[in-house]
């Protein structure tokens, strides 16, 4: 990092040199703006100038990657970017002949003769092809990041698709589930039906997540709803789930099994029963989504972290920000941050 920044440093003081020795000798000048032009403090001042401008805009270029790369709908807001910066530099060098003029004590301070705005072009363009190719190598490095990145967000995504489906094939998970089915069938035929479905919806969500790195949180609502049934069928009044969403945040994107994750983990280690029945509370606050219950232990509950620790890597690789696990006295509540794509 530190070897980069000198070399930029370079760069930018050597194009900065380049527009100031090409535009001091602008053979349009008096004498007069010439010897205002032509000293140490000018020199300084626009290698100064440029640097403050480069390094803005290496600045914006990283600030644009975070923030609009990957959103289609705002990438309109790039070009907007670079096009100021672009006229950004027009201006600087625009900016100290009209500087020098004013020291001179010049009359007509906004015109050129002579030939004198096509130099001021030609400077311009080789400040842009020059920053350009400062840009793409930026760019070039910048993909390579996002392929690895993108490679170990895969690996965490495979490692969450892993783990949900040996839970979902645990022979205890099925066999409870199967013991409710056939419950269910003998004294609630219809209600039967609704279980069935909803098992077949745990299932084909938990195998069409396999290719998507982030979802939907509607689409974690309604898989959450079929999970909860099944638990809900068995457990009867013990466990519920009061979920306050607002309407505008239903298409915000989260890694998906998120809620698949937290609710399981609920229902794993802790005791619910007609004393200590269960809810669950989904909802969103300060742009995150908050899952917390109330804690009931049961006595030989283990837990070894593995889930949270694998949805905060992916949290973290997605948008940079952790995910905030809180284990209060009697309550455990978990915010995860959403995205926006």
């Amino acid at each position: 990092m530190k070897w980069n920044n000198l070399i930029y440093a370079l760069l930018f003081s050597g194009l900065g040199a380049f527009s100031y020795l090409v535009l001091v000798n602008y053979t349009d000048l008096t004498p007069r703006i010439a010897d205002a032009l032509y000293s140490r403090g000018a020199f300084i001042f626009f290698i100064a100038a440029f640097n403050v401008l480069g390094y803005t805009t290496l600045h914006l270029s990283s600030w644009i990657n975070n923030q609009y790369a990957l959103n289609i709908r705002s990438r309109w807001k790039i070009h907007v970017v670079y096009i100021t910066v672009m006229f950004l530099y027009l201006l600087l060098n625009y900016g100290l002949l009209i500087f020098a003029k004013i020291l001179a004590g010049a009359t007509n301070l906004f015109t050129f003769v002579n030939g004198g705005w096509q130099l001021l072009i030609v400077v311009w363009l080789v400040e842009l092809v020059i920053l350009g190719l400062v840009l793409s190598n930026r760019s070039i490095l910048n993909a390579l990041r996002l392929q690895k990145k993108a490679a170990k967000l895969q690996a965490e995504n495979d490692t969450a698709l892993y783990t949900a489906l040996q839970n979902q094939l645990n022979p205890h998970f099925l066999f409870n589930s199967l013991n409710t089915l056939i419950a269910e069938v003998e004294y609630n035929p219809q209600n039967a039906v609704s279980f069935t479905k909803h098992l077949s919806s745990v299932y084909r969500y938990v195998l069409q997540s396999q290719n998507k790195t982030l979802v939907s949180l509607n689409e974690e609502l309604e898989f959450t709803r079929s999970y909860l049934f099944l638990h809900e069928v068995r457990l009867g009044d013990c466990l519920s789930c009061e979920c306050h969403i607002p309407p505008g945040y239903n298409e915000c994107m989260l890694p998906p099994l998120t809620l698949q994750l937290l609710v399981e983990n609920v229902i794993k280690h802790n005791s619910i029963t007609q004393s200590k029945p269960m809810r669950i509370s989904i909802r969103i606050e300060d742009e995150q989504l908050i899952v917390s219950n109330p804690i009931h232990p049961q006595k030989s509950s283990a837990t070894t972290g593995v889930g949270l620790q694998n949805l905060a890597k992916r949290c973290k690789l997605m948008s940079g920000k952790e995910i905030i696990i809180l284990h209060e006295a009697d309550t455990f509540t978990v915010k995860v941050p959403l995205l926006y794509e």
